[in-house]
């Protein structure tokens, strides 16, 4: 492969580790890349709004995300949105009556807020922002993500996929998938066109790399499309069996030094 010009990191479970905490040896690593014209970029599924914006100015990594799991792509410097793919209001609305229906607890994620239908202790992404009822939410307001939250609503595995294959059939226009960090378990649901696959295509497009010039790092399923799209894949010792199998590298999870191994390998062996 070309010599990497762009890293794209996940951030629960690779990054960081369950209680949000870095390595501060990562921020000296990254540092050193970024001194050899490698920029560092995060490609995950929460929002700029949660912790993202808070960790990219103490790690120096402001610049261009892929955020919402691929429905956005915020360059931070700018302050400027350079991809919105939100789900289609006939979509939300499907899938929203669905989940009333069921009384399954979920989110919903705007540009700006997120909003819940039931607040539930230790349940969500976001505990450090106030959470919106789903009931405030205004027609107009593009929705980038849903999520399912299984634990709260004490689903199974077996549960949780006959669910999503529900709502696959109901909305064909949807992508699901699976995540798991910490103590949290669920869904996230992007449109088909909002994937962290299309997240990087449209990242390479932006930035004019190609493939084979982007590094993946991640841990969970949903970094499966992050990881095909990239022209080098390095998976923490946890991540799926399926992410692994695709994967260049493996590192042993993020508590035990795994992000600052990946990066020393960068480091030395792919710039």
């Amino acid at each position: 492969m070309k010599k990497v010009k762009a890293i794209l990191s996940d951030y629960d479970g690779t990054l960081a580790d369950q209680n949000g905490d870095i390595f501060p040896e990562v921020k000296n690593l990254i540092k050193k890349i970024q001194n050899k014209n490698v920029s560092f970029s995060l490609a995950t599924g929460r929002a700029y709004y949660s912790s993202i914006r808070k960790v990219e100015n103490e790690l120096g990594i402001k610049g261009i995300h892929i955020l919402h799991g691929g429905a956005m792509i915020l360059d931070s410097v700018n302050n400027k949105i350079l991809l919105l793919q939100s789900i289609l209001s006939e979509s939300v609305e499907k899938i929203t009556n669905y989940f009333q229906a069921q009384k399954i607890i979920f989110s919903m994620e705007t540009k700006n807020s997120v909003y819940v239908s039931e607040k539930v202790k230790g349940s969500l992404h976001y505990p450090d922002i106030i959470n919106q009822a789903v009931g405030k939410y205004k027609n107009n307001e593009p929705i980038l993500k849903m999520v399912i939250y299984a634990k709260a609503n004490k689903l199974s595995e077996a549960q949780l996929n006959f669910h999503k294959k529900n709502l696959q059939n109901i909305c064909p226009d949807i992508s699901i998938h699976n995540l798991e960090y910490s103590n949290f378990f669920g869904s996230d649901i992007t449109s088909e066109k909002a994937t962290k696959h299309t997240g990087v295509l449209e990242f390479i497009k932006i930035r004019g790399l190609s493939p084979s010039e982007v590094v993946a790092i991640g841990d969970g399923h949903n970094d499966y499309p992050l990881f095909t799209a990239c022209g080098f894949g390095i998976a923490m010792a946890n991540a799926p069996k399926e992410l692994k199998e695709i994967a260049g590298l493996i590192v042993p999870k993020v508590g035990d030094g795994g992000m600052i191994e990946a990066l020393e390998y960068i480091n030395n062996n792919l710039i």
